[in-house]
């Protein structure tokens, strides 16, 4: 069922068990879980079927610390979520991510890989991919890593039909939760602004918190001043430890025949679990395809620094036996207090405090991208396939470039996942610590964020937390 006025749901009698805020790629597979087991599900989403300029304002926020993308451009504020900027790329983090590394302070999760492991296949249908090939090993310290990409699903458009039929969903438009109302250790209702007079309130048994990485921490920030923090009790942690993955590219590289080829253009390595494990920093991604008319000037440049390999690339090899390769990397960033979502002083149309985003890359993430170019380049030069050169501002220790999109618009933490309050918001079950019926879904309650881009994550723990919910709800899992 599907609604876009607050009377109109109200006269349909629906009775809602759970609540769940926000429509992107958590809340909406945590409501079609619930919803396929019968339990009634009230979504409610701020926007309406599509973006809107209006609306989408209510996202603006200030940076400070290093360059990002206007905060409106990097999430959508309409059925569907983020997703309808999302461009496809999924892949599970890997279980080293979830462990406690060293050189990687306030790293670990509470859960593990094989807790999520269980919900692959179901998020793989959610998303409508086919199984990922496996990681194949290229030496102690090197993966060659697969992802499933190029087939982004809108889950706006994707799940429309599947909500409007179902007798168990009901989606309310227009929706923008403004407050969470907490009394005697639970979330009694949640506040929400309509287009004229008070905000009207809304009661379920649980209440989920599924907004995004940004506005999951503003949500919760603003609500627990109001309520003087009868919301989250124990905020120490609360908006803080934020993350990205930085994009850039990073350098370039000169392969031989097969080593170059691949049937999507694109070649990816990432470090080995005994890597991260025993030089400890950030997990990476490095995406190498193959650049246009870069092999003769590659060749020309390699000729000084590797003179043996390039002559005899030269002599023994044509043009379309070898390839000039872009390098990319994508990685992850360490977990710091200080990277963190606050209240700022502006107000939006609805009256709450915009966002003020406080984010920083550290030496670490920057020392992570370096092990990367030169896990890469051993790799190609040991099994001299190929060679590497790293781009002049990484190798120089220059700033990070100012072209291109330096983020992915992951946007991670703020309400993490830790086993205790004094680390983090959410226990291993997604739930507040010290609140009965509150949880939170999206990738806000990450520790760390690996490598890979988040969404098959997200799924993943939806759907794992539509199992606990059923079974605290007294419905089969």
């Amino acid at each position: 069922m599907i609604f876009e006025r607050l009377d109109a749901l109200r006269a349909s009698g629906f009775v809602p068990q759970v609540c769940i805020v926000g429509s992107g790629p958590a809340g909406m597979s945590l409501a079609l879980s619930l919803g396929r087991r019968k339990v009634p599900c009230l979504l409610l989403e701020a926007g309406g079927e599509t973006a809107d300029g209006d609306v989408q304002d209510a996202y603006a926020g200030s940076v400070v610390g290093d360059p990002y993308v206007d905060l409106r451009r990097a999430r959508l504020r309409c059925l569907g979520g983020t997703s309808g900027l999302w461009e496809g790329w999924c892949r599970p983090l890997d279980a080293v991510d979830f462990e406690a590394r060293a050189g990687m302070p306030d790293s670990g999760w509470p859960i593990r890989k094989a807790d999520l492991d269980p919900y692959t296949h179901a998020a793989e249908v959610m998303l409508d991919l086919p199984p990922l090939a496996p990681d194949r090993a290229l030496n102690a310290e090197l993966n060659e890593v697969f992802f499933n990409f190029g087939h982004s699903i809108r889950f706006g458009a994707h799940y429309h039909d599947e909500i409007a039929a179902s007798p168990y969903i009901a989606l309310l438009l227009n929706a923008p939760v403004v407050d969470f109302v907490p009394r005697n250790g639970r979330i009694d209702a949640v506040d929400v602004a309509g287009p004229s007079g008070p905000p009207q309130r809304l009661r379920a048994a649980i209440f989920c918190l599924c907004t995004g990485g940004i506005e999951n921490s503003r949500l919760l920030l603003w609500a627990n001043e109001r309520h003087r923090g009868g919301v989250v009790p124990d905020a120490r942690t609360l908006g803080r430890y934020w993350m990205e993955h930085p994009h850039f590219g990073v350098g370039d590289a000169v392969v031989i025949g097969s080593a170059g080829e691949s049937p999507t253009g694109m070649r990816f390595f990432a470090p080995s679990a005994l890597a991260l494990r025993e030089r400890g920093g950030g997990n990476f991604g490095v995406r190498m395809y193959v650049g246009i008319n870069r092999l003769k000037r590659l060749l020309k440049s390699g000729l000084c620094v590797a003179p043996q390999f390039f002559d005899d690339l030269v002599r023994r090899h044509h043009d379309d036996y070898a390839c000039g390769m872009h390098i990319f990397a994508a990685w992850e960033q360490s977990p710091q207090a200080s990277n963190r979502i606050e209240l700022d002083t502006e107000r939006d149309a609805l009256g709450m405090p915009r966002v003020k985003l406080t984010w920083r890359k550290q030496p670490i993430d920057r020392q992570t991208v370096t092990q990367a170019m030169m896990s890469v380049g051993r790799y190609l030069a040991e099994t001299d396939i190929g060679r590497v050169r790293m781009a002049a501002w990484l190798a120089q220790g220059r700033d990070y470039p100012d072209a291109g999109e330096p983020v992915g618009f992951h946007h991670m933490g703020g309400t993490r996942m830790a086993s205790g309050p004094d680390k983090g918001i959410v226990d291993g079950h997604c739930r507040v610590f010290g609140v009965d019926n509150l949880y939170i879904g999206g990738s806000s309650v990450f520790p760390t964020g690996g490598h890979a881009n988040p969404t098959f994550t997200i799924v993943q723990l939806a759907l794992r937390l539509a199992d606990h919910l059923a079974v605290q709800l007294g419905r089969s899992a």
